[in-house]
């Protein structure tokens, strides 16, 4: 995980998760949980229930997949990616109907998959925000997102992606830009 810029003049707690339970650590509180969507997906619904406020600042989107009762991340890892990505479409249109948050949470053209069954539904919550522009800086009270607006936050979550990405995907008709990387060495 990158450091953000100014980290030290945010005069609130700042926290790295891979892991997380609640703890009743946020109960009334204003958070900012910083990373990509697939480890957002994982933090986001234990914070929500405990704070005030929850501003998600997403760093990149993920493809969300709900569980399933199988042992369903061995299919996710086998299914072609066609059906992987149709299936996590039809999962934001049928969970996310507000069109502006459901093309903010459209990941680009290679994405990560992150299986969790509350996140959208977490995320869609009067007091749960979720901020797609990038992040200039930390600020005393808080994060100051490139648009110039400061969001006002108690604590910072940083979401580290390590162990919720069950399965990357590439865009249709190109390999993925690790497997191209690799090809070019060769």
């Amino acid at each position: 995980m990158t450091t953000l810029r100014f980290a030290d003049t945010f005069t609130g707690p700042q926290l790295h998760r891979t892991a997380f339970t609640p703890r009743h650590e946020f109960t009334g509180q204003r958070v900012a949980i910083i990373g990509s969507g697939a480890a957002a997906a994982r933090l986001l619904p234990g914070i929500a229930a405990e704070a005030a406020r929850v501003t998600v600042f997403q760093t990149e989107a993920a493809w969300v997949l709900p569980r399933v009762p199988c042992s369903g991340a061995t299919a996710l890892r086998r299914a072609p990616q066609r059906l992987v990505r149709l299936v996590a479409r039809v999962n934001l249109r049928v969970q996310v109907h507000d069109s502006w948050l459901r093309h903010r949470l459209t990941p680009d053209d290679t994405a990560g998959v992150a299986v969790h069954n509350s996140y959208y539904r977490t995320l869609r919550q009067p007091h749960c925000t979720l901020v797609t522009w990038p992040i200039a800086r930390l600020v005393p009270l808080g994060v100051r997102t490139v648009d110039g607006i400061e969001h006002r936050v108690d604590s910072i979550v940083y979401a580290d992606d390590a162990g919720h990405v069950v399965r990357t995907l590439a865009r249709p008709g190109r390999l993925h830009p690790s497997a191209e990387l690799m090809k070019e060495i060769a």
